[in-house]
């Protein structure tokens, strides 16, 4: 006889995120566990861990080195995670983990999901965390594993909407669970008086993402007001990247960094969006992020923060008709006026309670993914 009281359960299987990810703990594995059929179980990098995991028990890894040896011990560490839990849905969002999850599935015959965040083979081509040829071996060597594994997996999700033009080897077995900010009630209570504003660069922090374009620009619009500051907070996995900010720092004093080589704790970025008065997302053009949408940029929105980004036909006519903030192009901004910026903090924080933005718009979409892999 079945037994319609046995809990599914399901793990979701991070490898250099952390074990407590915003987006694999706090917004899909939280939702998945509000459904009471499922145990839920997540694994990552390990960092330090709340008392509330609501309801999701979180399965950290060793810590490890995320070049050399070290890495391909830690995928043993997950395998070994498999075959001790026995998890009938592998939810799986690291390139490192498709091979090993693949075998899992062939010898017992679990259902597995690749949760794509990244086009991981434009990162690499078009970005310059590695030196041209190694970066190019790289994208092709993890585009043709994607490829030789897609048909082994059940179902893909899709953190960009755009990911379903650019990768053909998903088909249409897919379903698009944005990146979207977890609702909040927290809002920043008043605006920067006269010339004091904290300005906030926050989340990946690269060269890409226009980090040192950024820079320049509070440089600039700071004559308009002189007793600001730049706050810059995040990942920052380049080497050379991380000592030119703290070099800027060292000689700005003005310029204040929170920066990692690894993800930084989520509420951190949180608090330093409810300390600022204005967000930067100086996105420079790059193939890499053609289409995408800064998960940021729900964020600040969600914080009621008001914002400057990079102009894209991607989100200019949502950025401006939501009155969230201003666009203009970072790398030709001379004429740029500090009076636009009070007239974007006098603008009411009608941008936070506009539809699209939140991750509970989302969560249904998951549950009907999870539900599908069942009835076929």
């Amino acid at each position: 006889m079945y037994l319609t009281n046995v809990k599914r359960k399901i793990l979701i299987a991070s490898f250099l995120k952390p074990v407590n990810d915003i987006r694999s703990f706090k917004k899909m594995a939280v939702s998945i566990a509000k459904n009471n059929r499922y145990d839920v179980y997540t694994t990552g990098y390990p960092v330090s861990l709340s008392k509330d995991n609501q309801n999701v028990t979180l399965l950290p890894l060793k810590p490890f080195k995320r070049n050399g040896i070290g890495r391909i011990r830690a995928r043993r560490e997950v395998w070994k995670i498999y075959l001790k839990l026995k998890p009938e849905v592998i939810i799986v969002n690291s390139p490192d983990l498709l091979v090993v999850t693949v075998i899992y599935k062939i010898l017992f015959g679990s259902k597995i999901i690749y949760d794509i965040r990244e086009n991981y083979f434009r990162n690499l081509w078009y970005q310059s965390n590695y030196i041209v040829g190694i970066r190019h071996i790289l994208a092709i060597a993890i585009r043709t594993i994607e490829v030789i594994t897609a048909p082994f997996f059940n179902h893909f999700l899709l953190a960009e909407k755009v990911y379903s033009k650019q990768l053909k080897f998903i088909r249409h077995r897919y379903t698009i669970i944005e990146n979207k900010s977890l609702q909040t009630d927290i809002m920043k209570s008043q605006k920067g008086n006269g010339n004091t504003l904290q300005f906030l660069i926050s989340g990946t922090i690269a060269r890409e993402y226009g980090v040192l374009e950024g820079i320049s620009f509070y440089k600039q619009v700071r004559e308009s007001f002189p007793g600001s500051r730049l706050m810059i907070i995040g990942h920052c996995a380049n080497k050379k990247t991380f000592e030119l900010l703290e070099q800027h720092a060292n000689e700005d004093d003005t310029i204040h960094l929170n920066i990692s080589t690894v993800p930084l704790p989520h509420f951190e970025i949180e608090n330093a969006m409810l300390q600022s008065d204005v967000g930067l997302l100086p996105y420079l053009p790059n193939r890499s992020t053609d289409g995408k949408w800064p998960t940021k940029l729900f964020e600040y929105m969600a914080y009621a923060l008001p914002f400057i980004i990079q102009q894209s036909p991607t989100w200019n006519s949502f950025v401006v008709g939501n009155k969230a903030g201003i666009v203009l192009d970072f790398t030709n901004n001379t004429q740029f006026s500090g009076s636009a910026i009070s007239e974007l903090l006098a603008v009411s924080s009608n941008a936070k309670k506009v539809p699209g933005i939140f991750w509970h718009e989302e969560e249904e979409k998951l549950e009907n993914a999870l539900e599908q892999l069942f009835v076929n």
